[in-house]
């Protein structure tokens, strides 16, 4: 039976990830990378034709196919077509929720569905690295952990969970990118504050990492703000974790180096790191977790302090990738994640 993949949406998400996946299905045990485009823009048309290029295969709904056509995607075909013959479909719009209630929730439910972090309550948290054995659950709904909550995640499991620290309190500051580089909506011309929408939690960053790894019976105290800056680089997340007992720099130092999802640098610019990510990541991205800025690392007694450069619509691709392979290979998947340790830099 063929190993068919969809993903919804061509955004600063989707497309990325159709060609990660696209570029190494054969490696990957894949057959088909399908991917959804709801509308025909001729201002699109190249990035269209560059997917293709890399081995997917585009659908849409019937009213706009002859419209595509005219585009000269004479291949198109009808998503509904594609809603029955894929296993695994990756939502990658703002939209999951409503498209699981409108379309998915009628398909078979032997399926895999995965939608991104923006969709609180599609499914349990999943981040690659971060809770692998979430998927002994043998749900059907995934939730694809958002950038700044793979970052954040990370920074406590490597810092407290990793060594059996116990960790007493962790504060976050999302100092937020305005929008994408891509995009010409939501820019932000000075710094705009985000709401304490959340009496326990703050914003919604420290709530979602308290859900993930409350999935395996942890309960941690974490609190978290966010602000927008007129920036298209990069989020930058700043936190103090506080432990019970002291912690000592040199052991914090070790504790970074060894891990296999934070990156380590010696910049200080978030132009720096993103310019590392255009010249050497995948589709410009860099895909480990965060980038601890070194030299931001501060410790007295039992706190730790600094700045960790979160590679946004870049850390969270390898999760939906993970989430697909282990559906198909339940013996060997992360085996097979190993095939993108290539696009993983532990210093840049």
């Amino acid at each position: 039976m063929s190993k068919n993949v969809m993903v919804i949406g061509t955004g600063t998400i989707g497309e990325p990830l159709i060609g990660l996946l696209a570029e190494h299905k054969d490696e990957l045990g894949i057959d088909n990378v399908i991917f959804f485009k709801r509308t025909p823009l001729s201002d699109e048309k190249g990035k269209v034709e560059a997917l293709l290029r890399k081995g997917a295969k585009i659908v849409s709904t019937s009213d706009v196919l002859s419209d595509f056509k005219k585009l000269g995607f004479s291949d198109i075909e009808d998503v509904e077509n594609a809603y029955d013959d894929t296993d695994v479909i990756i939502d990658c719009t703002p939209s999951g929720n409503d498209n699981w209630e409108s379309i998915y929730s009628s398909l078979a439910q032997s399926k895999r569905f995965m939608a991104q972090g923006s969709e609180h309550g599609f499914g349990p948290f999943f981040a690659w690295g971060i809770n692998n054995e979430i998927f002994e659950n043998e749900s059907n709904r995934y939730l694809i952990a958002s950038c700044n909550t793979h970052n954040i995640a990370s920074i406590v499991k490597t810092f407290a969970l990793d060594e059996g620290r116990e960790l007493t309190e962790g504060q976050f500051v999302c100092l937020r990118r305005a929008n994408d580089v891509s995009q010409n909506d939501s820019f932000s011309p000075s710094p705009t504050i985000t709401k304490h929408t959340n009496q326990e939690f703050g914003t919604h960053h420290a709530r979602d990492v308290h859900e993930l790894f409350a999935q395996e019976g942890k309960d941690l105290n974490l609190f978290s703000s966010a602000i927008k800056l007129p920036t298209q680089y990069m989020h930058t997340l700043w936190f103090t974790l506080r432990f019970t007992d002291s912690i000592q720099y040199e052991e914090i130092m070790k504790n970074l180096y060894k891990s296999e999802f934070l990156m380590a640098t010696e910049k200080m610019s978030s132009n720096k790191v993103f310019s590392f990510g255009r010249d050497h990541g995948y589709h410009g991205r860099l895909l480990s977790h965060g980038i601890v800025a070194e030299q931001s690392l501060h410790v007295k007694d039992n706190i730790l302090t600094g700045y960790c450069f979160t590679p946004q619509d870049g850390n969270a691709l390898l999760s939906s990738v993970a989430g697909t392979i282990q559906y198909y290979y339940k013996d060997n998947w992360k085996e097979k994640m190993r095939l993108f340790n290539r696009y993983i830099f532990k210093n840049i």
